[in-house]
């Protein structure tokens, strides 16, 4: 290690407490947002190269001050809905702010020898259909710290920044890996942050910058809560309202469920720092939930990682051929039908094709859009939540491609934004926010996740090099799908998709990807 510190704002804020969002308490036991960018610059100065890049991320972070500061759990009492059980807060500003840890270290790895370029990737043949790469070989843990974040088990915070950096210097380029508490930030604010700091790199080595593309962040949680319907700060829930919300595609996997024989062990100790003490829950009322069904998610097994993909031209002939069935629905998109072949694939491979079990698609879609008045791309939090769209085995493997995009569609437009203000009304007086889990993992389940018009191939720190490979960080367990722009220019989409690794061998040997 070559440096290690905890960076802040160039000017401290006046010291402020500000509770963060009713979905960022949702999302407080999420895996971190983070992601990790490889640059091939073998001409790089590392001292003049560090150097700005240090400075342009503290002038970024005068941008974000809030991330410099305590992420921990507001305190419990009468008053406003921020008050309740679990509900997180940043306070800042203040001389023991833990900032954010900012790390360096060396190895030397050849860049070439971590991951083939987008071309190579695009191109490249591990399986039986082109733009197939197997990335099991890329060890995600060089490039990101592996110390905890703030609120991580849901418990220890003080000192803990709720951010942390690391710089990587590898031979011919260098690397650039940032994970945060997900109540902190979703991808888009992530983002947000990152083509901001991009920018100010740039403009740190002398490039001219234009400001009319720089997007300012907007940190202001309870815009968000504004939008939720009804009184959200009464001693009880309008239960109209959350009805309207539990009517919703969305699950109620109840995290509190230890006694099931398959539950993990290791998640045990976070699930008990989500609970209130029994005191205080012999006082609250507990809303419906179901029990997860683990037995259907082996964390023993080996997952692998694979990227695929997809070309501009292929993704119009899948949308093509949706539409060729009279009964699609007009409005759908790209996005929808290639989620529904991956589904369909997925499906196939785990073994479900002639099987009357359910199997679930869990789609996450941000709010921001989806509430009234809309908020902007901008707004920076973790503003999400998680539908789902259900179906037996055998239906996803023999459905038209239509049928399966329209239900994608069709589930979608169910989140208006007098649905999402149930949401938030009925998330609202959650006795904890971490008691429900709105999706699953393992072999009937499967995640998705979109990183689309998120530009994340634009980073750029220098413009003196290029990036070799965009790596979001997502959790290498059975059935994370990733999602993001085609990092070729050609129109086109790449997947990032984890599975079990039997699962993995036989989507990638399914011969039907070419028919």
């Amino acid at each position: 290690m070559i440096e290690s510190t905890r960076l802040f704002p160039a000017h401290r804020s006046p010291p402020t407490s500000t509770p963060l969002s009713i979905l960022d308490a949702t999302v407080a036991r999420f895996a971190p947002t983070g992601a990790i960018w490889i640059f091939d610059a073998p001409n790089e100065d590392r001292s003049i190269l560090i150097d700005h890049l240090r400075s342009s991320f503290i002038a970024t972070l005068s941008s974000f001050p809030q991330w410099s500061g305590q992420l921990q759990w507001a305190p419990v009492g009468e008053g406003d809905h921020t008050k309740r059980f679990n509900r997180p807060m940043l306070t800042y500003g203040h001389d023991s702010d833990p900032g954010v840890e900012w790390t360096i270290v060396e190895h030397e790895i050849r860049t070439d020898a971590i991951a083939p370029t987008p071309k190579e990737r695009a191109s490249s043949t591990a399986g039986c259909r082109p733009g197939t790469w197997i990335g099991d070989g890329f060890t995600e843990s060089l490039f990101v710290s592996r110390e905890p974040l703030a609120l991580s088990n849901l418990h220890d915070y003080a000192g803990l920044p709720g951010m942390r950096v690391q710089i990587t210097l590898l031979n011919g380029g260098y690397a650039v890996g940032v994970k945060m508490a997900h109540c902190l930030a979703d991808a888009q604010t992530l983002m947000t942050f990152m083509h901001l700091w991009s920018a100010n790199s740039q403009e740190s080595f002398g490039h001219e910058q234009d400001s009319s593309k720089v997007d300012i962040p907007i940190f202001d949680p309870q815009s968000l809560d504004s939008c939720a319907g009804g009184d959200i700060d009464s001693a009880s829930c309008d239960q109209a309202l959350s009805q309207k919300a539990r009517n919703l595609p969305l699950h109620r996997f109840s995290w509190w469920d230890t006694s099931n024989e398959a539950y993990p062990e290791f998640c045990i100790p976070t699930t008990e720092h989500s609970k209130p003490s029994p005191g205080q829950l012999e006082q609250t009322h507990v809303s419906p939930s179901k029990p997860a069904p683990w037995h259907t998610w082996d964390m023993t097994r080996p997952a692998s990682y694979v990227q695929l993909h997809f070309t501009g031209e292929e993704l119009g002939q899948l949308k093509a051929l949706a539409l060729a069935d009279p009964d699609t629905r007009t409005d759908i998109s790209r996005l929808d039908t290639l989620l529904a072949h991956m589904w369909t694939f997925i499906t196939r491979a785990r073994g479900y094709a002639d099987s009357s079990s359910q199997v679930y698609f869990n789609l996450t879609l941000g709010a921001r859009a989806r509430v009234s008045p809309p908020l902007p791309d901008t707004f920076v939090g973790s503003p999400l939540f998680i539908t789902h769209v259900g179906a037996t085995g055998s239906s996803v493997c023999q459905d038209t491609l239509g049928k399966k995009a329209s239900q994608i569609r069709e589930t979608m437009k169910l989140f208006t934004s007098d649905a999402v203000g149930a949401i938030l009304h009925d998330a609202a007086f959650e006795v904890s926010p971490q008691r429900l889990w709105q999706a699953f993992l393992g072999s009937e389940h499967t995640i998705v996740t979109s990183w689309l018009r998120l530009r994340m191939h634009d980073v750029d720190f220098t413009r003196g090099g290029q990036l070799r490979y965009a790596h979001a960080i997502m959790p290498k367990m059975d059935g994370c799908l990733q999602i993001m722009d085609s990092g070729v220019g050609d129109g086109g989409m790449d997947i990032a998709l984890y599975l079990d690794k039997e699962t993995m061998g036989n989507l990638l040997q399914d011969k039907s990807w070419n028919s």
